[in-house]
């Protein structure tokens, strides 16, 4: 029953319109950033409804459970109590993967495997395989498979594709890893759109029943969809093509996971008789945000030439900061922000910082703390990768499917009941040949004559206590939780410890019994293997936290589908952004200019990019050149700020001028950057040192002379290290190496 009798129209501009009444027949929505496609998606399947579509007859998939839950809860706050199906690509799979268990060979209680569990899988894998270990790292086999199931081939079809000595020595674990899978009732990430994928392909009778059922199928974020999703949007929509797919080309930034672009720039093609709509005006961004942004993507190919319209007036113009270092970079962003905030014109909230990586954030931290600046570094589910909540997690994971052996493994020595690696050996020896899990061998443990005494004890109690907690199943999660942190010791362990690090896990254990309890309150009919599904399908962007009080820091990519206020993008820099490894490869490259994209709109009011002349990367300080995509921005309509001091080296780095060489190096791509340790050192002589000499210190390493003062033997230098901030020296005294003068 509909709350709301107000038109679904209202507000919206034509082309939102058009699609919100699109009724039969495939649709493109070429949504630009920030341009509401959320409530065009939602609104369409209200429009839907009113039209005497049935609820369950609409399916509405996108990338992260944030987004779904977003799009859920507009839904119903117009039809409470919809019984519209709206998740994750992976959500759908799992939900597709349990009904049908059966009927696909599988086990409809298996557990989800992270990167982790994947990689100790594979681990035992290479060693079934007898491939020679120290050649390959298990997440290099492991990432190596992953690609193969993102492309819907199975060990058998990988392997007559293996051409090369890596791939074919991947082909020979491959087998090996997906048995071990089967032993321990498991699937990894990747089978939660490879299993559901292969099943609508190869299975007719499946497929047409789950294209009835899904007579319009909604997927977001297309241009991020991999081979296998695609297989699944298409599968869908054969009998009853009512796709509509809504995305992005501009914003396709997740190659690297596999994909590929041209599913939505093909889709057309899919479908001939398509109608195709352009989303243009954002509401988000002001118009110097959007100008500097469309110019820079505007240099892509790969793409749909859309004009980006701002619907807000005025608007600061783009600024770009240069500093001398990556520390003093890291120093004046936390200090630009805690004075903002102190002067009380912004929120902590309202500040977001991106980089390339996680590695260039520690500097970050170090800044943040010294400004009293609050801040959370949205990581993935860090919280769940901390060693208390994976060990109590294998417990629950363990009850939920017993054949679990990478869970058992975790489990069954935390707390410590003195079992040894020979027992556990002896009771793999044991529990292989026979086709029983770990958990079943452990039941039966008297019947293992090289298993004995302590380890024998330790082994029966372990079965007897599972046994126990397995009869509270049915319970809420968070019930369940507490009962097995009891039962098991693990929280007493921690309370009687003296260590203050564990009166931290302590308190981080008591979390995830509250993380449970809120999940019951969210979830309609919640049970322990939901909640353990909840964690496994979280994404980066799941985890940030928008009523925290804090500036958000992550990577470009864990920003998708974010929007701040303020955002400061660091490290602008060629060899970051754009990474070292697109500078070769036009296509990685494109990618490279959309993930800046996608940076750049995420702001709302304020946008800084910002680079440093010189950053300590990857072990060594590294002269830097500014990011060609700084070039590439209508010059005339940013702002520059130089910071720091300005000596020659410094005029040589930084940013061009208009028409310059160095603004036609960036174009074309040219420069690279020298690093401190590719240049020789000189000898000291008397009288050599001088301002802005680059030198080398036996203990705190490389920095920059900033300050000569003094004569003869009382003559100092000021020294600012990257690692230990700025030292003075008397100039005879000290041992030190010129690096660059």
């Amino acid at each position: 029953m509909f709350t709301e009798s107000e038109d679904l129209l209202a507000g919206l501009n034509h082309p939102q319109k058009q699609a919100v009444l699109h009724g039969e027949g495939p649709l493109l929505i070429l949504a630009g950033a920030g341009s509401g496609k959320t409530r065009v998606i939602t609104r369409r399947i209200v429009q839907l409804m009113q039209n005497g579509v049935r609820a369950q007859s609409i399916l509405a998939i996108t990338f992260t459970n944030k987004a779904a839950g977003e799009m859920r809860k507009r839904v119903d706050s117009i039809v409470p109590g919809h019984r519209v199906q709206i998740s994750t690509f992976h959500s759908f799979g799992v939900r597709l993967l349990r009904q049908y268990a059966d009927r696909l060979g599988l086990n409809k209680d298996f557990t989800i495997y992270d990167q982790s569990d994947r990689s100790k899988l594979t681990k035992i894998a290479i060693e079934d395989s007898g491939l020679n270990a120290e050649r390959f790292t298990p997440d290099t086999i492991s990432n190596s498979i992953s690609k193969a199931k993102n492309q819907l081939l199975s060990p058998e079809k990988f392997a007559q594709s293996a051409k090369d000595f890596f791939s074919q020595s991947v082909a020979q674990v491959y087998p090996y890893y997906e048995k071990r899978l089967r032993e321990s009732n498991a699937l990894d990430f990747d089978d939660l759109l490879y299993w559901p994928a292969l099943a609508l392909r190869n299975d007719p009778e499946l497929r047409a029943e789950l294209d009835a059922r899904y007579r319009y199928v909604m997927v977001d974020e297309y241009q991020d969809t991999n081979t296998a999703q695609y297989a699944i949007a298409r599968g869908l929509s054969v009998d009853y093509p009512n796709l509509c797919v809504v995305g992005d080309p501009d914003q396709s930034i997740y190659k690297f996971r596999g994909s590929d672009i041209r599913n939505i720039l093909d889709f057309e093609r899919d479908f001939p008789n398509a109608t195709v709509l352009t989303l243009s005006e954002n509401y988000r961004s002001t118009k110097p945000i959007l100008s500097a942004a469309d110019r820079l993507i505007s240099h892509n190919t790969q793409r749909k030439p859309k004009p980006l319209i701002s619907m807000k007036e005025g608007g600061s113009p783009v600024t770009q900061i240069t500093f001398d270092t990556g520390a003093e970079e890291a120093n004046g962003v936390a200090k630009r922000i805690a004075q903002q905030v102190n002067s009380g014109n912004r929120s902590f909230r309202d500040f977001a910082v991106f980089v390339r990586m996680n590695a260039l954030t520690r500097s970050l931290e170090s800044a943040f703390s010294r400004h009293r600046v609050p801040f959370q570094i949205v990581k993935g589910m860090a919280f769940f990768d901390r060693k208390e909540i994976r060990d109590v997690l294998s417990y629950l994971r363990l009850l939920v499917n017993s054949h679990d052996n990478i869970s058992f493994m975790r489990a069954v020595n935390e707390p410590a009941r003195g079992i040894g690696k020979v027992s556990l050996d002896h009771l793999k020896n044991h529990a292989e040949p026979r086709e029983i899990s770990l958990l079943e061998a452990c039941g039966v443990v008297e019947k293992i004559p090289t298993i004995k005494g302590k380890a024998a004890s330790g082994l029966r109690d372990f079965s007897l206590l599972m046994k126990g907690l397995r009869e509270l199943l049915e319970h809420p999660p968070h019930e369940v939780i507490a009962k097995t942190l009891d039962a098991s010791g693990y929280r007493e362990m921690l309370r009687r410890s003296t260590d203050p690090e564990d009166q931290e896990r302590l308190a981080n254990i008591e979390e995830l019994v509250s993380a449970a309890r809120q999940f019951q309150v969210e979830d309609r009919e919640p049970n322990l293997a939901d909640f353990l599904e909840n964690i496994s399908l979280a994404s980066d962007t799941d985890a940030h936290d928008a009523n925290k009080d804090s500036v958000s820091v992550m990577t470009l990519h864990a920003a998708k589908g974010l929007e701040f206020p303020v955002v400061y993008m660091l490290a602008m820099e060629q060899g970051i952004l754009p990474h070292d490894r697109s500078l070769e490869n036009d296509e990685e490259l494109q990618e490279e200019r959309r993930l800046a994209f996608v940076g750049m709109t995420r702001a709302m009011h304020e946008l800084f990019l910002c680079n440093a002349r010189m950053r300590d990367f990857r072990g060594s300080v590294v002269f830097t050149a500014p990011s060609m995509f700084l070039g590439q921005l209508p010059g005339s309509e940013i702002k520059v700020i130089e910071e720091g001091p300005s000596t020659p080296m410094n005029s040589m780095l930084r940013g061009p001028g208009k028409g310059s060489q160095m603004t036609q190096g960036w174009k074309n791509n040219q420069i690279k950057a020298p690093t401190v340790a590719s240049i020789s050192p000189m000898p000291v002589k008397d009288g050599s040192y001088s301002e802005g000499m680059m030198v080398k210190h036996p203990a705190y390493g490389k920095g920059m002379i900033t300050e000569i003062s003094g004569y003869g033997a009382m003559r100092r230098l000021k020294i600012r290290f990257q690692t230990a901030g700025e030292r003075s020296f008397i100039a005879d005294k000290v041992q030190l190496e010129i690096i660059q003068s």
